[in-house]
């Protein structure tokens, strides 16, 4: 069972990496890749939210 100090950064790392995912998402769609940039931010949001549902379980 991990503590709230180990949860509380495992949530500000995983906000960090959807942040700059989803960026990368707005810029591939910016650049004419319109499927590959939603691809990438459906994706990120998706593997955010399972692991730290997994997280939580575990």
């Amino acid at each position: 069972m991990i503590n709230f100090l180990e949860f509380l950064v495992f949530i500000l790392f995983c906000l960090y990496v959807l942040k700059d995912a989803i960026s990368y998402g707005i810029y591939e769609y910016k650049n004419q890749n319109r499927f590959g940039g939603i691809a990438v931010i459906i994706f990120s949001i998706f593997s955010i939210i399972l692991s730290i549902i997994a997280l939580c379980i575990a």
